[in-house]
């Protein structure tokens, strides 16, 4: 049975993960990017050059977490303001969550592998 457009637009198609942030005392919840997020995102990653015209890609693990970091009801947790406040934080933080968030939409190097053979 094929499914109706209001269904699909209805349907629940990504859960939340919570990620225990110690350094931060609690923890964290990431879901899998929107496909507005995703545009927006590698829009940024292919349009984002300094002035000399070299990519410049300061701040890319910080907006992959503000595409994915959520409060309770869902909503956005950071905004990209937030970008300079989040790269202050604990680099070590940053990458774990940065990697979380690569695996949740399938952004990690072994995910690009295997969609590449498909």
């Amino acid at each position: 049975m094929s499914l109706s457009k209001n269904q699909i637009i209805a349907a629940k198609d990504s859960q939340s993960v919570e990620v225990e942030v110690p350094e931060w005392g609690g923890s964290i919840l990431l879901r899998p990017m929107t496909g507005t997020a995703r545009n927006d995102y590698e829009f940024w990653a292919a349009s984002e050059h300094n002035k000399n015209g070299q990519s410049d890609f300061r701040g890319i693990r910080e907006r992959l977490i503000i595409a994915h970091a959520v409060d309770d009801l869902g909503e956005p947790l950071f905004t990209l303001d937030d970008i300079e406040q989040l790269s202050g934080k604990n680099a070590d933080v940053i990458d774990r969550l940065h990697n979380e968030c690569q695996k949740l939409s399938g952004l990690t190097a072994e995910a690009v592998d295997d969609a590449a053979k498909n």
